[in-house]
């Protein structure tokens, strides 16, 4: 009888692992304080241990800490450290394989799941190439019992060579992230929380984006016109002078004086149907693409996507495979979705004669694209969770309905010898369109028309328009942009994106660099440093995958990576004081919000470590005033109707957006955030932010009143209009969710203690 021990990645993950392989058998133990899953299949005991992802850190060594004083030249070439981050785990992972077990990783099946399987492996005492017959793999895409057991039926080889790959990249990393975050934090003296954390993909994809802006800011906006007449002929339809930008205002005047006033001729029609192809299957980066369509920021989709996969409702979400594998029944998964909310839909896919999948471009062995794969129970899944779930859904079915067809209509027509082009179409099968709502083809009406045949024309019209700038990135497109550029991976670009806002170098959607941002770029490019272009990173990815290959070993690349790291600090070391100039005089600047109504200069907001205010740039200007610092600040359109200051409106998350005049102080805001009266002096209480960001309830008659109540930092605090019966403050609700709660501001009143008790006693009924 043999011990076979299954390390997991995670909790969620190995529970449903155990529970397929035990039958719903397993039993919970613990040893040395890890609880672990324990289970019995044929002749063979099994334990099951959880991890909570990587179980070592990499770190430099403790002489190597001190910012100020290390040599950053030593700290490239240092030591790198692997510190145990659970000790009762490692102990753990040690006592099991010290007993002559098996182990069985089954980790994500990627890169990232090899190396925490392989981290796993080496605290149990397993060293690579010695006892192999004791490790083996199991690799699978969805946590569906079908396939949990079929892996564990065919267990592999443990794949070092994978693993290799990212820690790889875990190594380059941190030597590249530690040694620029000192140079350029040290160097500009932003330490602290307001350091300046640098990336080796960060930076690249934050110099396209500063690259974008200029190209906007540096846009000479150009005036033309171009001619437009509505003809009619059962309806009406518009056609436009071929010539469709004239930036000479005579000519366009010389088109419209003559065509103005009379009809067309058809010089040429043609009538023709187009296939509407349907879409292919979701790899990671187009599903986060789309999902940022419906609203769903990258790093959030992801995280629902994982949560999704861990309870057995999607396949793997990291993926770049496009084209379904042969071993998916397809048919299958449709007839387990027709017993859920989706089954109209799921019934016109299995009505077909036969269901041909599309494919996309990229085909691979690790994992299939992004599908559906189990029905969630009725209530599981709300908010954001739904509309994920259900847009992976539509994608699959829309990938496996028949295609779309539409009836394309073009026509010349001739307008006093000056040649007018029209166009119109209508679909004729909506195809997959019925099923994925999320993409709209446009229609417009178009006749049919004979050659030689007089068109009738009722409206000629010559319009002023303006060449307009190329359009910043927003989320989807910048993800997409950085897979064209290799820059990070189908596991990390979400992170990257989100790592710059949270950073303070870009913001918005779409996304513009802050000054920050622009200065950091602006003092790169100005020694022409590599660390900005997308080739340095587009190297490295290549070079993870020949370490998959065996053609390069992991040891190479970090060393290379290191001397080139060398060499970058060495052109930044010499230009210091140009570096630090350029970034700190746009840091000052501030982000723009607005304009000042009375200077008309630009209006800021400045930050600091644990505070923000909103400032004219103007010297001397009256507008100097707090605001909350983890907050997005706009300036309305409006000023203030009693001070005639700018009205701002201040969005946070988790709360409702807020309208108020700049200044605290000003009369607009009591009148307007009253919550109910102090029951100290009877003054209006309201809502006021700490300059830490943290809300709470105070009296506009401060300071005479110092009178203050804490309030929940998330949902929408609003007033009920009654006194607490115990202490005489205003109850208040808050509402989050959907979830609402009643309460007294006063936290320890009696109010909130009985309505506590009541509930204890609900729940025991219950």
């Amino acid at each position: 009888m043999t011990l076979k021990v299954i390390v997991a990645e995670k909790a969620d993950a190995g529970r449903r692992i155990a529970y397929f392989l035990s039958d719903g058998k397993q039993k919970a133990k613990k040893t040395k304080g890890l609880n672990y899953i324990e289970f019995k299949k044929g002749d063979d005991d099994y334990a099951l241990v959880s991890l909570s992802g990587h179980v070592v850190e990499l770190d430099f060594p403790k002489e190597m800490n001190d910012w100020s004083t290390v040599d950053l030249n030593k700290l490239i070439f240092a030591d790198i450290n692997k510190n145990l981050k659970n000790k009762t785990v490692g102990n753990t992972l040690l006592e099991f394989g010290s007993k002559e077990s098996e182990f069985i990783i089954a980790t994500d099946y990627d890169r990232e799941g090899e190396l925490i399987g392989t981290e796993a492996l080496e605290l149990a005492g397993f060293h690579r190439d010695l006892e192999s017959h004791r490790i083996r793999r199991a690799k699978f895409s969805t946590l569906t019992r079908e396939e949990i057991e079929g892996a564990f039926a065919n267990l592999i080889d443990v794949d070092y060579d994978l693993a290799d790959s990212a820690g790889a990249r875990e190594e380059v990393d941190l030597i590249w992230g530690a040694v620029l975050t000192r140079f350029f934090s040290v160097s500009t003296k932003r330490l602290g929380k307001e350091f300046l954390s640098v990336g080796r993909v960060q930076t690249p994809t934050l110099a396209l984006i500063v690259e974008r802006e200029n190209e906007i800011t540096a846009f000479k906006q150009e005036t033309f016109w171009k001619v437009i007449i509505t003809f009619n002929k059962g309806g009406h339809f518009q056609g436009i002078y071929e010539k469709t930008q004239m930036f000479d205002r005579k000519e366009a005047d010389a088109v419209f004086s003559a065509v103005n006033g009379q009809a067309g001729v058809t010089k040429a029609f043609e009538k023709s149907e187009q296939r509407i192809p349907k879409p292919p299957p979701f790899n990671t980066t187009e599903f986060l693409r789309e999902a940022s369509r419906l609203g769903v920021n990258p790093a959030r989709a992801m995280s629902i996507a994982e949560s999704l996969y861990v309870k057995g409702y999607i396949s793997y979400p990291r993926t770049d495979n496009t084209v379904y594998q042969r071993s998916i029944s397809l048919t299958g998964v449709l007839k387990k979705l027709q017993k859920g909310e989706f089954k109209e839909d799921v019934e016109k896919v299995l009505a077909q004669d036969s269901i041909r999948p599309s494919r996309g471009r990229t085909e691979a062995t690790d994992h299939p694209p992004i599908y559906p794969v189990a029905v969630p129970k009725a209530g599981d899944l709300k908010g954001d969770f739904h509309k994920v779930y259900e847009l992976i859904v539509r994608r699959f079915l829309a990938t496996l309905y028949r295609e779309g067809q539409r009836e394309v209509r073009k026509a010349e027509i001739q307008v006093s010898g000056y040649n007018f082009i029209s166009e119109g179409s209508k679909i004729i099968d909506e195809g997959w369109l019925s099923l994925y709502p999320y993409r709209k083809i446009n229609e417009s009406y178009h006749p049919d028309l004979v050659e030689g045949e007089q068109v009738k024309a009722i409206k000629w019209e010559m319009m002023e328009d303006h060449t307009k700038p190329p359009p910043r990135y927003d989320a989807a497109s910048l993800l997409k942009l950085m897979e064209s550029l290799r820059l990070g991976t189908k596991s990390t670009r979400h992170d990257i994106i989100q790592k710059l806002q949270d950073r303070g170098f870009i913001q918005g959607n779409p996304v513009r660099p802050t000054h920050l941002g622009i200065g950091f770029i602006q003092a790169i490019n100005l020694i022409n440093s590599p660390i900005s272009k997308p080739e340095m990173t587009a190297k490295l990815e290549e070079d993870m995958d020949r370490i998959t290959k065996k053609e390069i070993s992991k040891q190479a690349v970090v060393n290379e990576s290191r001397e080139m790291l060398a060499s970058v600090l060495k052109d930044f070391i010499a230009n210091k004081h140009k570096i630090v100039e350029v970034i700190n005089s746009s840091a000052r600047k501030g982000d723009t919000v607005g304009t000042c109504p009375e200077h008309h200069t630009d209006l800021v907001i400045l930050k600091s470590r644990d505070s923000a205010k909103i400032k004219c740039t103007t010297e001397g200007c009256k507008i100097d005033f707090y605001v909350p610092p983890n907050a997005l600040i706009k300036v309305e359109e409006k000023n203030c109707p009693d001070c005639s200051l700018p009205l701002i409106r201040i969005i946070r998350k988790g709360q409702a957006p807020e309208t108020r005049c700049m200044d605290p102080s000003c009369t607009y805001n009591k009148k307007n955030a009253s919550l109910g009266a102090c029951p100290v002096d009877g003054g209006d209480l309201v809502i006021r932010q700490s300059r830490s960001g943290k809300r709470f309830l105070a009296c506009t008659n401060y300071p005479k009143c110092t009178q203050t109540y804490p309030l929940p930092q998330m949902g929408f605090i609003s007033s009920t209009g009654e006194k607490c019966p115990y202490c005489g403050a205003p109850l208040l609700v808050s509402a989050r969710k959907g979830y609402r709660w009643k309460f007294c501001p006063k936290i320890d009143c009696e109010y909130n203690k009985k309505k506590n008790e009541a509930r204890k006693e609900e729940k025991v009924k219950s």
